[in-house]
């Protein structure tokens, strides 16, 4: 099965559920200790364009986030941003403080439109801006999740880009990068049932190598059930697509993970068999006997050579 889907479009599917956001950084920010209500956000257009006007010339500025929500609590609202990156961004800090900047000129862009489409503006200083003493623009805020294998070696801070003269440093504007490394959210709390499998099976996907043991998942997790959208974001966040696909084709409820990953190895081994691999086994299994070696250790060759099951290869032998 063939699914024309990209990863970074599931990951952005799987965090725009309200109760997977809110559970991810009510922990990442606050520990668990202030949860966030998912009823109190809104999504948000992502669109964060913007022109510039100067005396002599006009930019435009076009990019486009991830995500963005609105958390409104008490009257007091907040723009919560948050950005999928599969690898190492050397310039992060700097990129998102642009996604940051231009949501604030959008913002301020808005009210000015506002206030001179209602005439509420009153002397010249109010009139240059376009705002009034009284206007207030919603606080931004941007989690950044890295999902790579590799440790982040890349800057966490603006500051971290930089050779600063001593004495300049207390004047320089820092932006500092909120960032959870997918390896490191074993130490979260999650309530959210997706986002603790989410996590959870990722930690287990690249503490092997990038790849499930299938015997060793079995023995942990016997009857682990996961949410389709959940199995998707995995292979999307790991770079297994075929996870991705398997997902799509079973989607509307939970899925057993073992007899997901059963299927999914019996898949690749018909593929396989389409492909013509079949013709390479068999001349494997003549080449061994040849070799004068007996049944128990041709079939354990098969396994290690082609990663397969003793069942699949003791049927293999029998062809």
């Amino acid at each position: 099965m063939n699914v024309d889907i990209k990863a970074d479009a599931t990951l952005k599917d799987f965090w725009q559920d309200n109760g997977r956001f809110a559970d991810l950084f009510s922990q990442v920010f606050f520990g668990g200790e202030e949860p966030l209500d998912p009823s109190k956000l809104s999504d948000q257009d992502t669109d964060e364009s913007a022109v510039l006007m100067g005396k002599e010339k006009i930019a435009s500025i076009t990019r486009h986030r991830d995500l963005i929500k609105e958390y409104g609590e008490d009257a007091e609202f907040v723009l919560i941003g948050l950005e999928n990156q599969m690898r190492i961004h050397y310039a992060m800090p700097v990129r998102t403080m642009v996604y940051d900047a231009l949501r604030y000129v959008k913002q301020c862009k808005d009210l000015e439109n506002q206030n001179r489409k209602g005439k509420v503006l009153k002397g010249s200083d109010e009139f240059l801006s376009g705002m009034t003493k009284e206007d207030r623009i919603k606080p931004v805020v941007t989690l950044v999740i890295y999902y790579g294998e590799r440790d982040w070696d890349g800057p966490v801070s603006l500051e971290d880009m930089m050779d600063i003269p001593d004495k300049f440093k207390k004047f320089i504007n820092n932006q500092t990068l909120h960032l959870l490394r997918v390896r490191d959210a074993k130490g979260f709390q999650f309530k959210n049932q997706d986002n603790r499998d989410f996590f959870t099976m990722i930690d287990e996907i690249y503490n092997n190598g990038g790849k499930v043991d299938l015997k060793s998942f079995k023995e942990k997790y016997p009857d682990f059930e996961i949410y389709w959208e959940t199995l998707a974001a995995i292979g999307a966040a790991t770079g297994t697509m075929e996870l991705v696909e398997y997902a799509y084709g079973h989607k509307g409820g939970r899925l057993n993970m073992c007899t997901a990953l059963d299927n999914l190895k019996q898949e690749g081994i018909q593929e396989g068999i389409q492909e013509g691999k079949m013709k390479t086994i068999q001349e494997t299994v003549t080449l061994l006997r040849k070799l004068n070696l007996d049944d128990d250790n041709i079939l354990w060759n098969l396994q290690e050579t082609y990663h397969i099951s003793e069942e699949e290869a003791k049927n293999l032998l029998a062809d």
